[in-house]
């Protein structure tokens, strides 16, 4: 036992030195269900164990029990000097490109921050939560029997250009020292106003809409395969019977065939909350919407899947660096361009 116990320190000692190197930034695919925080820690703790590393799998686990409300538990403190960095959070239900850099790669992040992104958005109508997504509890219920695409397509406009939008509650944003998320979830009110700020979208595309028995538009993007197997079970399996209630979390409806959705394309500049927009979008229509899942397709030139990583490859240097040296390479071409 002294023996294995020797090794592993010994194995994680040299997987430090080896990292301590690392300098760039590259594009993970970080799934949903983990925050990009709680993403980070693990390459934090992971990187350079390569096949010695603790399995990501029980990693979520942990993650997942963090979430759970009145829970004691909390994230131990990494030991590890490396120095990460995301250039953008994404929700913990939210998946896609995240943007990570490691030691001086943190410097560069900035300007990813403000820099441009795409999102598809799946989204219900006639639903209001407190946090503007599934996961929040139900304000409010209307009827969306007369709502139409076409009147949805009518109302993109005004959230298209230098528009002025209001975070939600349940936000990261800093307010007397907490995240705005603190205080919503221990019922608190923020202690002052929050206020509208100027964001960009530079466009909005409906790429499909359904008002079930009623009318059936466009062509759904089919989401990644293992983001649809999330959103299907677990707290978001419909049991078939249930009807929503105002105050219930909305998680276990977000399948019922019965809600109007329609899925969304956005493209963005830095700062925008799309939960925030598909609200707006709703009230525009009379209606009020819900944002049911997000996908960050791309930010600035890296896109999913073509430039992205698993969040199982984050503990293999090898895997990393490619990835730092593709991220390079990709965002050496579109500067390039943009010279041009």
């Amino acid at each position: 036992m002294l023996r294995a116990a020797a090794a592993e320190v010994a194995t994680r000692h040299a997987a430090r030195l080896a990292t301590s190197s690392l300098h760039g930034v590259f594009a993970v695919n970080k799934p949903p269900g983990i925050s990009s925080a709680g993403l980070l820690d693990y390459l934090k703790r992971n990187i350079g164990l390569d096949s010695a590393c603790f399995p990501f799998s029980e990693h979520f686990a942990r993650e997942q029990n963090l979430r759970i409300p009145g829970t004691r538990l909390r994230r131990q403190r990494s030991m590890s000097q490396l120095r990460v960095g995301h250039g953008g959070t994404l929700d913990v239900e939210a998946s896609g490109v995240l943007l990570v850099g490691i030691n001086n790669g943190c410097q560069r992040l900035d300007s990813f921050l403000k820099g441009g992104k795409t999102y598809l958005a799946n989204n219900c109508l006639g639903v209001e939560t407190d946090s503007r997504d599934a996961e929040g509890h139900i304000l409010k219920l209307s009827d969306t029997h007369d709502v139409t695409h076409k009147m949805i397509n009518d109302a993109l406009p005004q959230f298209v250009g230098r528009i002025q939008q209001k975070p939600p509650v349940f936000s990261a944003i800093k307010m007397g020292g907490k995240r705005l998320y603190e205080y919503a979830r221990q019922g608190l009110d923020a202690p002052e106003e929050i206020k509208a700020r100027t964001v960009l979208v530079d466009q909005i595309t409906v790429t499909h809409f359904e008002n079930p028995g009623r009318e059936t538009s466009g062509r759904r993007v089919a989401l990644p395969s293992e983001v649809s197997k999330y959103f299907a079970q677990g707290r978001y399996v419909w049991d078939g019977v249930r009807d929503m209630r105002v105050g219930e979390e909305m998680m276990g409806s977000a399948n019922d065939p019965r809600l109007a959705k329609f899925q969304m394309f956005v493209r963005s500049g830095g700062g925008v909350y799309v939960r925030s927009l598909v609200h707006d979008l709703g009230m525009a229509v009379g209606c009020g919407a819900t944002m049911l899942s997000l996908v960050r397709v791309s930010q600035g030139p890296l896109r999913l899947g073509r430039d992205t990583i698993d969040a199982e490859d984050l503990p293999y240097t090898d895997r990393v660096i490619r990835a730092m040296q593709h991220a390079e390479s990709v965002i050496g071409r579109d500067e390039g361009l943009d010279q041009g």
